[in-house]
């Protein structure tokens, strides 16, 4: 069940029996949606057009891109889905696996690695694509059919991550488990540096007075943004496209044509998208907003004037586009207390998707602009998932010098012997985090090897932006992960509502004036917390192991693990509740015994 009621769909609906044609059922993303039947049409016939047929590139290779991307994204609904999709498909688990987890070491050709890198940065930092990386996909073979294909994907990932957290759909499969989030802060996208205008692929020619997506368009907005344009060497596409609009956003079914443009415009301005943003505020001004205002409402709704019902709409649309991981029920919550109804609510995330499937695909093809732009919009900085080798991003709090610097330059400088002092340096602490990880010491000694020798093929791209010991430890953690993967059932290690929900409430707590640490210093209660620790849940467990036993810092420790900071404070937190309650009893007897 989603995060709205569900009703009964006929038999016969259309859209559901496409569905079963090519995933063998009706997934749970479409039948959350059940009350309103013409946002699954609308979002059938884009996956249709988009997925359904071999086109430009294969389903394999569709469903490989979506997976990676649905990873990156920390979408676990979709992430499974495409999992189980490869393995119809005949795709070996084990090499699904790899393409997750380390794509550079699966066995897709380097050429194919490329193109995904590209559909990445098209679905997570959208902003910074410019026509030089088209002119690199063009110089390694890609043809702009390709190109343009991959573009759809992303948008697609984008698209249906948007509705998966929006509704809340669960995994119609047992989940799979990801990666952490190897996610990290850059340098704002575009900060000092102008996009080349586009467009970046050539415009076929599709006799556009008689294109009848086309006559669609001029009648519903008066013009053809040039995104569709763009978008020329997939017709069928822009028939998809033209005709989710029409039943998403032409029709006034639950909210206001204007209510949708609004969310449209706060959520290309949360995007960084100055092309949309300029389309939308001039559609506005043909609604009769007018344009001061459509230019307030673009800066910052808040202060637009708008009714607190709008303002909640809008903050709704905005988070779900722009801060993904922390949607949730209380957030639909929020929007009926404010008055809107679940068939509204279902709208505006079917019009939140929508505009973030159109603002992927314009980043994607650099649509040349419809209108003057009137608003400058500040980019704020880009997320990045680097799933093909290991993290090596900032953390927070800057960067003092790193002990390791001088040993590392000489292993990139090809002395490989004085790897063997980097091993020597790290070699507790990365057994110490997969044995958290893991929990057997047989398998966290294979798996340091393992970490070692990954360590050692990737440390030539390793560029300092963060310690060499967070790095490794990151290393370390996605080994063990990887390793876990071949036990089902397992405990995810991924931030998510678990962590708030896990049942445990600490019963006979005394107050300490040590934190583990301190006592894990003791000869005599070592054996003790560390047995303890060993009992504790794998999320709980590594964290404690890197905070309070291998001292590494906050910044570094969520930066190893893949969590934002605020996650590792409460999970550390949680599991040193837990594990001062299993330690209770024997402290209390101590006690009770030295007071004798």
């Amino acid at each position: 069940m989603g995060f709205v009621r569900e009703v009964e769909l006929d038999a016969s609906f259309a859209p559901a029996a496409a569905c079963r044609d090519y995933f063998g059922y009706l997934p749970a993303v479409f039948r959350a949606q059940s009350l309103l039947p013409h946002l699954i049409e609308a979002e059938v016939g884009l996956a249709a057009a988009i997925l359904f047929e071999e086109s430009a590139l294969s389903r394999r290779q569709k469903e490989r891109t979506l997976l990676v991307l649905a990873a990156a994204e920390g979408s676990t609904s979709c992430a499974t889905t495409h999992y189980e999709m490869l393995r119809v498909l005949g795709e070996a688990e084990d090499q699904i696996d790899r393409v997750v987890s380390d794509c550079r070491h699966s066995e897709m050709p380097p050429a194919e690695v490329d193109l995904l890198e590209f559909a990445l940065k098209v679905c997570l930092n959208g902003a910074s694509v410019s026509r030089a990386d088209i002119v690199e996909l063009h110089r390694r073979g890609w043809r702009d059919e390709v190109i343009l294909e991959t573009v759809l994907v992303a948008a697609w990932a984008r698209f249906e991550s948007c509705i998966s957290a929006g509704i809340g759909a669960s995994p119609d499969f047992p989940p799979i488990p990801l990666p952490p989030p190897a996610a990290f802060l850059a340098q704002p996208a575009g900060d000092g540096q102008t996009i080349e205008p586009g467009p970046y692929l050539r415009l076929p020619d599709l006799g556009a007075e008689g294109f009848a997506p086309f006559a669609v368009l001029r009648e519903q907005l008066g013009f053809v943004p040039n995104v569709f344009r763009a978008q020329g060497d997939r017709p069928k596409v822009i028939e998809a496209e033209v005709s989710a609009m029409r039943l998403l956003l032409f029709a006034e079914e639950q909210l206001t044509r204007v209510q949708k443009e609004q969310i449209l415009l706060v959520v290309s301005a949360a995007h960084s998208n100055v092309y949309f943003v300029a389309v939308h505020s001039e559609i506005l001004a043909t609604l009769g907003v007018a344009r001061d205002a459509a230019d307030r409402i673009a800066k910052d709704y808040r202060q637009a004037g708008l009714s607190d019902a709008d303002v909640a709409l809008l903050d709704f649309a905005h988070k779900l586009a722009d801060q993904r991981s922390a949607f949730g029920l209380q957030d639909i919550a929020r929007l009926r207390a404010h008055g809107h109804s679940d068939e509204q609510i279902l709208e505006a995330i079917a019009v939140t998707a929508l505009t973030t499937f159109l603002n992927t695909v314009q980043f994607g093809v650099g649509a040349a602009p419809d209108f003057e732009p009137r608003v400058a919009l500040q980019r704020g900085p880009a997320k990045i998932a680097n799933l093909f080798g290991p993290p090596n991003g900032p953390t927070e709090g800057g960067l003092s010098t790193d002990p390791d610097a001088a040993v590392i330059a000489k292993v990139q400088n090809g002395d490989a012997d004085a790897f063997e002092d980097l091993i020597a340096r790290h070699s507790r602490r990365v057994y110490r985090t997969l044995l958290g990880i893991l929990g057997n010491q047989e398998e966290a000694r294979d798996a340091m090897q393992d970490t070692f020798v990954k360590a050692f093929q990737h440390i030539g791209a390793f560029q300092g932006r963060s310690r060499f010991s967070t790095w490794l430890t990151s290393i370390a953690s996605n080994t063990g992960l990887q390793l876990s993967r071949d036990r089902r059932p397992m405990q995810s290690l991924d931030e998510g509502l678990a962590d708030e929900d896990e049942g445990f409430r600490p019963r006979q707590i005394r107050a300490w004036t040590e934190d583990p640490e301190q006592l894990y210093s003791r000869t005599e209660t070592r054996a003790l917390v560390e047995e303890s620790v060993m009992k504790l849940p794998p999320k709980y467990r590594v964290v404690l192991m890197l905070r309070d036993i291998e001292q590494l810092s906050i910044e570094e420790t969520a930066a190893a693990l893949g969590l934002g900071i605020p996650a590792l404070k409460s999970r550390h937190l949680r599991g040193r509740l837990m594990l001062r309650e299993a330690l209770t009893p024997h402290f209390a007897a101590s006690a009770k015994g030295g007071a004798a």
